[in-house]
C-alpha cells in the first residue's frame, strides 16, 4: 500500500472521539495484513538470536521472571520466552490492543514448526522441558487457557514509566520493536523504572527498529525515507497512536541510556545498504534536523541493546 494513503487512513481512524482502535482493527482484518493468519515464526526465530545475545552475558531467559514492554496485538515474544524457560512473563501495554483471535491463530503455526523450534531453542533450555512446554501450548483452547498454562500475564493499560509492580519483581525486561514508537523523554522514564523493577541479577534487552515503518508495506520507499521530512512535515503523517515514530537515531539512544543510568553490556547495530546509498546520493534531500550525521549512522536500522541499570546517585 502507498505509504501516504496508509498514513491518511491511520490519522483518520485516530481522529475519531471513540472507537478508533476498533475501526482500525476492522480495516486491518478486512483489507490489510490481518486478513490472513499471522506467521509468528519470524519473531520466534528472532527470539533465538536474542537468547544467544543474552547467553553471552550470562542472562539466559530460563528460570527468569520476565517483563515485556509493549504487547501489541499478539504474544509471539512472550510465548517465545515461555518456550525458552521463563518462570513467568508479564507483558504490559499503554493501549489494550491484544486480540484473542489473532493470538490463537498463531498457535497452530508454532506447533507445526515444533522441530525447528526445538533445534533453535535447544542450546538455551532443557530439551525435555521444552517438549513439555510445546505440548502444553498445543493444548491451548482460549486466551485464558493460554495464560493459565504458560504463566503469561497481560496488563493494559499500563504506564511503563510508573507501574504498580513491586521493586525487584523481574530478572529480565525486554521489548521488541517498541521503543521507536515512544518519545525520548518517556523512554528515559521506562529505563529508570526498569532500574526499580529489576532484581540485582537483572538485565534489560530492547530490540529497536529505527527504520521508516511505512517502507515495510511500501517497497517504493526505503528505510530512510522519513528522514527527508522536517519535524513539522512529518507530524502530518505521524501524529497519532497508530503511526507515531520518534525517528531517533542511534547516537540519541546511546544518550538516553546514559542519562537513564544504564550500563550498556552489548550494543548491536544493523545497517541498511539501500538507505546508505540513497543518503549518499545527490537526489536525496535530507531534512535539516538530520544533516551533519554520517550516512552510515543515519542508515542504522536496528539497535539491540543489552544493559544493566545502575544504582541511583548516592547524593
Amino acid at each position: 500500500m502507498n505509504w501516504k494513503r496508509k498514513a491518511l487512513i491511520q490519522r483518520a481512524c485516530a481522529s475519531l472521539p471513540v472507537g478508533s482502535e476498533a475501526l482500525y482493527y476492522f480495516l486491518q482484518s478486512t483489507f490489510g495484513s490481518l486478513r490472513y493468519a499471522p506467521d509468528p515464526m519470524p519473531n520466534l526465530r528472532e527470539a533465538a538470536g536474542i537468547a544467544s545475545d543474552l547467553a553471552a552475558h550470562g542472562a539466559l531467559p530460563e528460570g527468569r521472571r520476565v517483563m515485556e514492554v509493549g504487547t501489541g496485538r499478539r504474544l509471539d515474544m512472550p510465548i517465545a520466552f515461555y518456550l525458552l524457560g521463563a518462570v513467568s512473563v508479564d507483558t504490559v501495554d499503554l493501549h489494550p490492543y491484544l486480540k484473542e483471535k489473532v493470538v490463537l491463530q498463531t498457535i497452530p503455526s508454532i506447533v507445526a514448526n515444533r522441530d525447528e523450534l526445538t533445534s533453535l531453542y535447544a542450546p538455551y533450555t532443557d530439551s525435555a522441558a521444552l517438549a513439555q512446554r510445546l505440548d502444553r501450548l498445543a493444548s491451548v483452547s482460549s486466551l485464558r487457557d493460554l495464560f493459565g498454562k504458560t504463566q503469561i500475564r497481560y496488563h493494559a493499560p499500563v504506564d511503563a514509566t510508573a507501574t504498580a509492580f513491586l521493586p525487584e519483581s523481574f530478572d529480565l525486561q525486554f521489548s521488541y520493536t517498541v521503543f521507536e514508537h515512544i518519545p525520548g523523554p518517556i523512554l528515559q522514564g521506562i529505563l529508570r523504572e526498569c532500574g526499580r523493577l529489576l532484581s540485582p541479577r537483572g538485565v534489560a534487552c530492547h530490540h529497536i527498529d529505527l527504520s521508516d515503518h511505512f517502507a515495510h508495506d511500501d517497497p517504493s520507499i526505503s528505510f530512510v525515507n522519513f528522514l527527508r521530512y522536517s519535524e513539522s512535515e512529518w507530524r502530518t503523517y505521524n501524529d497519532n497512536q497508530f503511526a507515531y515514530h520518534n525517528r531517533l537515531r542511534e547516537p540519541e539512544y546511546r544518550r538516553i541510556y546514559a542519562e537513564a543510568r544504564h550500563e550498556v553490556l552489548a550494543w548491536r547495530l544493523w545497517h541498511d545498504q539501500r538507505g546508505q546509498n540513497e543518503l549518499s546520493s545527490e537526489n536525496f534531500t535530507l531534512a535539516e534536523e538530520f544533516r551533519g550525521q554520517p550516512a552510515e549512522v543515519l542508515s542504522t536500522v536496528v539497535v539491540r541493546a543489552i544493559s544493566r541499570p545502575q544504582p541511583p546517585d548516592s547524593a
